[in-house]
């Protein structure tokens, strides 16, 4: 527990997390900019009929705030390896599962709580330049649903991030490998399956491939299923492993 508490204390005076805030704030004022001037359709938005959820909707699956989050955990996870904090608290005799655990958590959160300021101000900026929604409150439930749902599939890419952090104790090395996870493991999944055949889709187990499928109002059937399953089997083998890892790692 008061490793939990340390942790969120960092978090509060982390200047990363602020930034990646501001940044959160700043993209959504640039698709509100972009949509209204009609100059740019940015990042592939439909413009037409464009309403606070049709923009939340066609916008929470876009690949930058995978990459915002990728920066944040590895800054803050791996600026504890720099300035010898970890070190330190191994030293002391804190079991190394709390630290992983406390690292993961605050992790989360924070990856949570910039998903939900993106999402709460791409509604409020919608909703006073175009309207809520043409169909009026309706939409609420199924909006929650796709918010919880992707909000869980964010959490398990923060578990996956940690990990990866936790690994290469680097940065700039956590930075780069886990862009490569996000940017060219969904290719690679894909080109196996054609090279292995057997009618198994490889890229349908991983994250990405259920935040694109997820982002929709009406999503098929048992596509929330599928996703809240694969988020929080992730979320699992990335805890377990991290926490083994981390047992095992020599810290210097």
């Amino acid at each position: 527990m008061n490793a939990v508490k340390s942790e969120f204390y960092k978090l509060k005076i982390s200047k990363p997390f602020y930034i990646c805030l501001l940044v959160c704030a700043a993209l959504v004022a640039f698709f509100g900019l972009s949509i209204q001037r009609g100059d740019v359709r940015a990042g592939g938005i439909d413009a037409d009929n464009i309403s606070a959820v049709s923009l939340i909707e066609q916008t929470l699956d876009l690949p930058f705030l995978s990459f915002l989050f990728v920066v944040f955990v590895s800054l803050f996870v791996c600026s504890e390896f720099h300035n010898g904090t970890i070190k330190n608290y191994v030293s002391k005799g804190v079991n190394r599962v709390h630290i992983y655990l406390s690292k993961l958590i605050v992790c989360g959160a924070a990856v949570l709580t910039m998903y939900a300021a993106f999402a709460a101000l791409l509604g409020i900026m919608g909703t006073i330049l175009w309207g809520f929604d043409p169909q009026g409150a309706t939409v609420f439930s199924n909006m929650a649903v796709m918010i919880i749902s992707e909000g869980l599939l964010m959490l398990a890419y923060s578990a996956v991030f940690v990990l990866v952090s936790m690994w290469t104790r680097n940065a700039a090395m956590s930075i780069a490998v886990n862009i490569c996870i996000i940017s060219f493991l969904p290719t690679i999944l894909r080109a196996s399956s054609f090279i292995f055949g057997g009618g198994i889709m490889l890229e349908n187990y991983w994250i990405s491939t259920h935040i694109a499928a997820l982002a929709s109002l009406t999503p098929e059937s048992g596509v929330v299923l599928q996703g809240v399953i694969i988020g929080l089997c992730y979320l699992a083998v990335g805890t377990i492993a991290g926490s083994v890892l981390f047992k095992k790692i020599d810290i210097k």
